[in-house]
């Protein structure tokens, strides 16, 4: 029935036959980066445009760290379903942009793609290609691995620091539909990616179109922006995180440049614009949200690591100045453009999300009581630098498999696990249901990947 009336609510709305959707993904970006949440540090006049203008969400939480969370967003699955290991994902993927593109939209991808993992070896096979996941065009940073050994030295004969590696950010190493793309030190990644996007509305905006938005800011190394006051060819590599307010900034700027083009181009009112970020910021960093010091905690389950930026703007359709303080999770992007288009979930097949349309449209929808996150960076290694968690959590609440529960709002750090909870009203049934959501998943194997 929830289905039905959703779809009886678009069939309402003018210019809601195909509407747009592009979906942007900050790196390494937690929820106090973004002033319109109350962060202090920061200046994102773009963001507190949106949150004027469209909804902003308050309780979204992403995998904590980056992988993971994409591999998620993308599939709407746990990643105790089909996470193998970090910068890979697994071939046969159901993805969004294969949801998207059955349903007539032009599809893209710009940014950040990390999941093909490398060529096959003896340990491991190769992941997924962009084309495999259901893009028609792309353009995005790539991996030492992915380049030819003659464009790997012409890569680093520039000078770049570190022959292993390669820049998203100054002198970029970039693939765009599978040819690479010679830059030089005056190329800004961020820039590339962002007119790559600008290009591919402008061509498609006679027809229904798609565009996921991976940023690669506001990741390490922290190097000047082109809005830098101080920029030459040291500070271009040279990593200092004094910058990281900059690229924050430089971040905020590109969405408002997408939103403007949008508008220029006469399709902001039939285009949903998402933006949420990938998990937590980098953990060398400490910002301000009211009067609080965050801590950076990316890699990790705690709040901070966890805790993400969510908006959503749609003139017109989304609710100006709305607020929402309901559970989402990134499995729920998967089920929300699927029921923004009508897409039939192939039967057989899991999926875990659960769609905030409705909550989009203004309406109460059905919100989560708790959210599922199941982390294992490195599941197929023995010894592991991070934590392998499952914790469940509601607003207030976070329980771990292990037993810890938090009070998170007056436990931000987690570290006083309560264990007395007779004086907290409600919190003893809070934990029997949040066991119970841990206990629905299949136990813990020694790798994990691939089970149904």
């Amino acid at each position: 029935m929830r289905k039905l009336l959703i779809i009886a609510a678009l069939s309402t709305l003018p210019l809601l036959a195909k509407p747009n959707v592009v979906l942007i993904m900050a790196d390494d970006m937690g929820y106090e980066c973004i002033s319109a949440n109350g962060g202090r540090s920061y200046s994102t006049p773009v963001f507190e445009r949106i949150a004027l203008e469209g909804m902003r969400f308050t309780n979204c939480y992403s995998q904590p760290v980056c992988t993971p969370s994409r591999i998620k967003i993308m599939t709407g699955k746990y990643n105790w379903r089909n996470y193998e290991r970090f910068a890979h994902m697994p071939k046969g993927q159901t993805t969004f942009a294969h949801l998207m593109r059955d349903g007539g939209y032009a599809t893209a991808l710009t940014g950040k793609w990390q999941l093909w993992g490398g060529p096959d070896t003896a340990s491991f096979k190769s992941g997924t290609t962009p084309e495999e996941a259901g893009f028609d065009e792309y353009m995005y940073w790539a991996y030492p691995f992915e380049l030819s050994a003659s464009e790997m030295e012409r890569y680093g004969a520039v000078g770049l620091p570190g022959a292993k590696n390669t820049s998203r950010f100054w002198h970029p190493a970039v693939i765009k539909d599978g040819q690479y793309l010679h830059t030089s030190m005056e190329d800004y990644g961020p820039d590339m990616f962002s007119d790559f996007a600008l290009d591919f509305i402008e061509r498609h905006k006679e027809e229904p179109f798609f565009l996921y938005y991976p940023m690669v800011l506001t990741h390490s190394p922290f190097v000047a922006t082109p809005h830098s006051e101080t920029i030459d060819e040291k500070t271009k590599f040279r990593s200092d995180p004094a910058y990281f307010a900059d690229m924050v900034e430089y971040a905020d700027y590109l969405v408002g440049r997408l939103i403007d083009h949008l508008e220029e181009l006469g399709l902001a009112e039939n285009t949903l614009l998402l933006f949420t970020g990938d998990n937590g910021t980098h953990r060398s960093l400490k910002s301000m949200l009211g009067d609080r010091v965050v801590k950076g905690g990316k890699a990790y389950p705690e709040d901070a690591g966890t805790h993400v930026p969510m908006f959503a703007r749609w003139p017109g359709h989304v609710p100006a100045g709305l607020v929402s303080d309901d559970l989402i999770e990134f499995s729920d992007f998967f089920a929300t453009l699927a029921d923004l288009t009508g897409w039939e979930m192939p039967v057989g097949e899991p999926f875990d999300g659960r769609s905030f349309l409705p909550q989009l449209l203004g309406g109460a929808g059905s919100p989560r009581d708790s959210i599922f996150v199941h982390y294992d960076r490195d599941p197929a290694l023995e010894t592991v630098q991070f934590p392998r968690v499952r914790f469940a959590r509601t607003k207030r609440f976070k329980l771990y498999d292990d037993g810890r529960f938090y009070d998170v709002p007056h436990d931000w750090d987690e570290k006083q696990p309560l264990s007395e909870i007779g004086h907290l009203p409600g919190a003893s049934q809070i934990k029997a249901q949040l066991r119970r959501v841990l206990n629905s998943m299949p136990a813990w194997r020694p790798n994990n990947a691939g089970v149904e």
